[in-house]
C-alpha cells in the first residue's frame, strides 16, 4: 500500500494537476492526502479523475 501526502497550492493550474495525475498513476498510489489547499470545493468528476480505478 502506498500513501502520498502532499502540501500543495494552486491545484487549479493545469500543470500541477497533470503532474499529480501522472505521478499517482506511475507510482500506483493507493491513498492520497492533499493539504493546505486554497480551493474549497471539488466536483465529483475532478476527484474521480485522480483515481486509477
Amino acid at each position: 500500500m502506498k500513501l502520498l501526502c502532499w502540501n500543495i497550492r494552486g491545484f487549479d493550474l493545469t500543470g500541477w494537476r497533470r503532474q499529480l495525475i501522472e505521478y499517482l498513476r506511475q507510482e500506483e498510489i493507493d491513498i492520497m492526502g492533499l493539504q493546505e489547499m486554497i480551493r474549497k470545493d471539488f466536483s465529483m468528476h475532478e476527484l474521480q479523475g485522480l483515481s486509477r480505478h
